[in-house]
Parts: C-alpha cells; sequence; structure tokens
C-alpha cells in the first residue's frame, strides 16, 4: 500500500475516534491521546516500508531469473519453477 492510503486509512480511524468521543462510547481527548496517533503514523509508516521493500526484491529476483534463462543459464522449465517459488 501506498502512502497515501495510509493516509486515508489514517484520517478515517482519526474521525472514527472523535466520532465516538463525542457520543460518549470512547473516552478519547486530544490533549492526553494525541500520541496514539503519531504510534499509529509511525507503524503504517513501517508498513509501507516492508511492504516497498518485498516488492523490490521480489522483482530484482524475477529480473535475474529472465536474466539467466536469457543467457541460457537455465531452460524454461526451471525459469517457471524458480518463478513459481516466489
Amino acid at each position: 500500500m501506498n502512502f497515501r492510503i495510509w493516509g486515508a486509512v489514517t484520517l478515517i480511524i482519526l474521525g472514527i475516534l472523535f466520532w465516538l468521543g463525542k457520543f460518549g462510547i470512547i473516552d478519547f481527548y486530544w490533549d492526553r491521546d494525541w500520541p496514539v496517533i503519531l504510534i499509529a503514523l509511525g507503524v503504517f509508516s513501517l508498513v509501507n516500508y516492508f511492504t516497498r521493500r518485498k516488492k523490490k526484491d521480489s522483482r530484482r529476483k524475477k529480473n535475474e531469473i529472465l536474466k539467466k534463462l536469457e543467457k541460457g543459464e537455465i531452460d524454461a522449465e526451471e525459469a517457471i519453477e524458480r518463478l513459481k517459488k516466489l
């Protein structure tokens, strides 16, 4: 997921917290609970970083397999098997 999606999710969660706080369903006080927002943003940023990194590594491995196939170092069946394992 990209940062825009995480930002939208964060805003939705904040809106729900404020809304539930207005109805007295939960006790959400801005002056007390604002660090929770920073924690959530940090968690979202970390998740975003690791998912992007995983995609980048997967893409790099696929390119390596295709280069080996083009050079004739592996045959098509072996390339297919390696790609399936990713």
